[in-house]
């Protein structure tokens, strides 16, 4: 079973390494983006052919109203969804807005200017990095992930590197003794976790919501999203807020909301995205619906059996 998870997973990086080499990552500093992506947040940019741009997505550009002068505003980058699209004699234009903002930004942008498209929003990881929004979240990132870090591996190395023999027997012993047993699968008890996982996700997922004359209301206590198609975009309500709009899908934003307006791509959502964390959990959790026994072989020596 752990040979089936790493074969997974060492398949899914060969399959994203060409992509990812593609792949821009930038912080997000402003909330404009909210609740798509929040400041503090890494997005990737994939380069895009802008003929191939089409209301809502999300694109990086380089702004005409940029701030600074000279470099600074040539190094300026906005990252808005495009909510309109002009083709005149001038050239190709992409009318862009903020999720968050109330009007669209101030001008048409140049489609030259387009750097890239968003394709997935890591969340949090920007207070990793030295563009930090946040200087007392950076501080903290300091204090836990460098400071405590180094301090413990000065404390603990001289003594690994003491008691690495010991350590070394110790783990040749345990490989040894797991080499002895093989593992068998209960089905009964594999379909008993994937079951309790499928109702769990099913729970956490489904939204409570009231909806009559064109109003949905959040009733339960997360976060509601509501995903359109025609326009495409979304609509986000914190519990118990209101809104007069159309969605053909609607879930608990639990996750990211980047990440679930992405997956809303998939056949039969949201219950395709619940099937999927069912069945990856219970891989995950395969020690509790499989069970060790010896594996030994009989072997005849002459008159013995070993």
């Amino acid at each position: 079973m752990k040979r089936l998870l790493y074969s997974v997973v060492l398949l899914m990086v060969v399959m994203g390494l060409p992509k990812l080499s593609t792949l821009t990552p930038l912080v997000v500093l402003s909330g404009s983006m909210e609740p798509y992506f929040n400041p503090g947040d890494i997005v990737l940019i994939e380069p895009v052919n802008t003929s191939d741009v089409q209301i809502g997505d999300v694109v990086a550009f380089h702004p005409s109203w940029g701030r600074g002068n000279g470099k600074d505003a040539s190094r300026t980058l906005y990252t808005h969804r495009v909510v309109g699209i002009v083709q005149n004699s001038t050239g190709l234009y992409f009318i862009t807005k903020g999720d968050n903002n109330e009007e669209n930004d101030p001008t048409p942008v140049l489609a030259k200017n387009v750097v890239g498209k968003v394709v997935a929003v890591l969340p949090y990881l920007g207070y990793l990095t030295r563009h930090n929004p946040d200087r007392r979240a950076l501080l903290a990132v300091y204090v836990l992930f460098i400071l405590l870090p180094g301090i413990y591996l000065l404390v603990s190395v001289p003594r690994e590197l003491l008691e690495r023999p010991v350590m070394m027997r110790k783990k040749e012993r345990a490989r040894v003794i797991n080499s002895r047993y093989g593992r068998s699968v209960s089905p009964w008890k594999a379909l008993a976790v994937f079951l309790g996982f499928l109702m769990f996700f099913a729970l956490l997922l489904t939204p409570s919501l009231d909806s009559a004359g064109g109003v949905v209301v959040n009733t339960g206590s997360f976060p509601l999203l509501l995903i359109s198609k025609e326009p495409p975009g979304y609509v986000y309500l914190p519990p118990g807020d209101s809104c007069t709009c159309n969605h053909i899908s609607a879930i608990n934003a639990v996750l990211p909301v980047q990440w679930l307006v992405t997956l809303s791509e998939l056949p039969l959502f949201p219950w395709s995205l619940v099937l999927s964390f069912a069945a990856l959990f219970t891989l995950i959790s395969y020690p509790i619906w499989t069970s060790k026994f010896p594996d030994t072989e009989v072997k005849r020596h002459g008159t013995r059996f070993i």
